[in-house]
């Protein structure tokens, strides 16, 4: 129910949270909070925001750096598979069904994953990141309980985002493959796997590395819905426990550790292209 304040704890909780100062002030309050590691109180969880986004990260980053790793491998395998054999069955079949599955919503796709592989066979847990009240006898066995919490978030972000990496790839190899060192190849009696990693995947993956960073902040908000419907201790159900609470400090926080994330990858994308093409390192 609605609290009704008198002006007296009003005025008492607009001065704890700083609102009775200027904008102005209050913006340079904040600045030099963050410049000290001091993102502010959580008002529902009561303790440290950064604490709390610390504890929340490290889940955050399992789940996000393990599935951008294998949709923009298998993306990228298979969208060079498919321009390779342009035409045939196996390059129709996997454009319709890549981007089929592609289409479902993360939060349809993992409710999905849960009533079939949770619920009804009963093959991965539903929920959490690790088995509650387990005492691991061994480093190896928590990794495992881990790794087996993980399989279906990390299945349903690899569905819902491989669509993208495939086609972009699918048809940056279309362009390469007519050119005309890849002819060259073929005519020194090369093998066609052997084009195909060296010469044709190489040079079609320059636009790949620029959508890296691109999707990341994509990501980010589908890895929202996914961990709120798999009770993933990450920061996108924190973020929708902050939302439902209300506690902006908590919010605010969120959204800095979340950009910081995006800049981050930002630079490793071009670190990876200076490396994929040799030309821009004499720029």
């Amino acid at each position: 129910m609605p609290i009704v304040l008198d002006e007296e704890a009003r005025a008492r909780l607009l001065a704890y949270y700083g609102l009775d100062k200027p904008l102005l002030q209050q913006f340079t309050d904040y600045m030099h909070n963050i410049l000290h590691g001091d993102l502010g109180w959580s008002i529902y969880f009561n303790a440290p925001v950064s604490e709390i986004l610390i504890g929340r990260l490290k889940w955050t980053l399992l789940l996000l750096g393990t599935a951008t790793a294998l949709y923009m491998s298998l993306g990228i395998l298979l969208g060079a598979i498919s321009a390779w054999n342009r035409g045939k069955k196996r390059d129709v079949g996997l454009l319709v069904s890549l981007l089929s599955i592609g289409s479902f919503p993360p939060f349809f796709l993992g409710m999905l994953l849960i009533i079939l592989f949770g619920v009804n066979l009963q093959l991965f847990p539903i929920f959490g990141a690790q088995t509650p009240f387990m005492r691991y006898s061994s480093p190896l066995d928590e990794a495992s309980d881990i790794l087996y919490h993980l399989v279906l978030p990390v299945t349903t972000l690899v569905i819902c985002y491989i669509g993208d990496v495939y086609l972009l790839m699918r048809n940056s190899m279309l362009n390469v493959i007519g050119e005309d060192y890849i002819v060259t190849a073929r005519a020194k009696g090369l093998s066609e796997w052997y084009i195909l990693r060296k010469h044709a995947m190489k040079n079609a993956l320059l636009p790949i590395t620029t959508m890296i960073a691109l999707r990341v902040g994509f990501m980010i908000s589908g890895m929202i819905f996914v961990e709120t419907v798999f009770a993933y201790p990450g920061v996108g159900r924190l973020l929708f426990d902050a939302v439902t609470y209300r506690d902006y400090p908590l919010l605010q926080g969120a959204f800095l550790v979340i950009t910081l994330v995006i800049i981050a990858a930002n630079f490793v994308a071009d670190m990876i292209y200076v490396r994929l093409d040799p030309r821009l390192q004499h720029n």
